[in-house]
């Protein structure tokens, strides 16, 4: 029966209406619930992984920008980085703005930690090509305990195009600088990539499934490939840290970070902004990668050359000795050649390939493709077979 206009509301929308409030206050008791709840973070800036000894020749622009001073006494980088956390409205947790301070007692503390600067220059017939690249790990740790909890590695690279007479060293630094601190804020910076990241990732919890690239190794045939200028330890460990942001970004797996050449044992040792040095301990995986550069090759075709990249790829539970996973891939890309050039440099071209293998398998381990392992894998069904289990299993813990 219907109800004369006017009159008081039924039951059935009196009910409604309760129910609809009930579900509102639910809501909003829930919302302050997990906002009061939010794990708190203490800011400690930015800092320098390795030994002390070698932290000023192996971040001379970062140190440059971050330095203090009377009339400038807060660092400039670690200034910029909290102003940008700050304007964050989806971080996973609330920032306290204590900065550099890892004695005060048992809480969670954040420090974006720089591990590599480097710029390489390539010359043609006009002009001089840069390219600038940075490294590093946002890390959340006990700074009670000086324990690692989780990290999130972060790489950023700029190619720049100098003329012949300008100064190299000075195109270093200023493509360096350009990516910790550009001065258009369309383009992304070093810091920027950060906050995203974090915000992307969410706050690491403890208790994951971990996992670590424990060897990246040059073999007899791919080392007498590597310029001379170049050291083959610190290539181990590029190439280390590179596949690591690829197995964290691309396969979404929890990375310890790669720290053959500048840790000893399961202890990563770095410096704070103000000068403190800090030793962290490192989690223990639960599973581990190894990759062997077996060789590298090139083939002239008309215009263009083919540089190609075979590395060996092993995985396995970090407690057993038998490999999950087994076997050579090996993958290509092509470089065109200007008339205009005056010199290849062919390690460049090397390490795109070996890059670009790195980085696709990182992204076959979360999602494995029959096609790629026919292509690029000496077993290939046997190794695609292998891999899909082998995702499926890790994707399903």
């Amino acid at each position: 029966m219907r109800e004369p206009q006017g009159t008081v509301p039924s039951l059935i929308a009196v009910i409604q209406t309760m129910r609809l409030f009930a579900c509102s206050m639910l809501l909003l008791i829930a919302s302050s619930t997990a906002y009061a709840a939010q794990q708190t973070v203490y800011y400690s800036g930015v800092s320098f992984l390795g030994d002390n000894q070698y932290i000023k020749s192996s971040y001379p622009v970062a140190l440059a920008l971050n330095k203090t001073s009377p009339q400038q006494p807060r660092a400039a980088l670690d200034a910029a980085f909290y102003e940008l956390l700050t304007q964050s409205a989806n971080l996973p947790f609330t920032l306290s703005p204590q900065l550099g301070n890892y004695k005060s007692g048992p809480a969670i503390a954040m420090t974006l930690a720089i591990e590599r600067e480097s710029v390489s220059i390539e010359s043609f017939q006009d002009y001089k090509k840069v390219v600038a690249e940075i490294s590093a790990q946002i890390l959340f740790f006990d700074f009670q305990a000086m324990r690692l909890l989780a990290s999130i590695p972060v790489d950023i690279a700029r190619n720049d195009v100098i003329g012949l007479d300008k100064s190299e060293e000075q195109a270093r630094t200023s493509n360096l600088t350009a990516l910790y601190q550009t001065l258009n804020t369309s383009d992304e910076s070093l810091l920027s990539l950060a906050v995203g990241y974090i915000e992307q990732f969410g706050l690491p919890k403890e208790g994951v499934v971990r996992f670590k690239v424990s060897d990246v190794n040059f073999g007899d045939k791919a080392s007498p490939m590597i310029p001379k200028r170049l050291q083959q330890q610190a290539l181990s460990q590029v190439f280390g840290q590179y596949f690591t942001a690829q197995l964290a970004h691309l396969s979404g797996l929890n990375m310890i970070p790669y720290t053959k050449g500048y840790a000893i044992g399961n202890k990563m040792a770095g410096r704070m902004t103000n000068g403190d040095v800090y030793t962290l301990t490192l989690p223990e995986p639960d599973y581990v990668f190894s990759v062997d550069i077996s060789n590298f090759k090139s083939i002239e075709q008309t215009h263009k050359y083919l540089f190609a990249s075979r590395v060996k790829f092993n995985a396995r539970e970090a407690t057993n000795p038998e490999p999950m996973v087994d076997d050579y891939f090996h993958a290509a890309v092509a470089k065109l050649v200007s008339d205009k050039q005056t010199y290849i440099d062919d390690w460049a071209a090397y390490e795109d390939a070996l890059e670009t293998l790195l980085s696709d398998i990182a992204q076959q381990l979360s999602a494995p493709q029959k096609k790629w392992f026919d292509s690029h894998s000496q077993h290939k069904r046997r190794t695609y077979n292998t891999v899909r289990k082998w995702s499926e299993h890790i994707n399903g813990i």
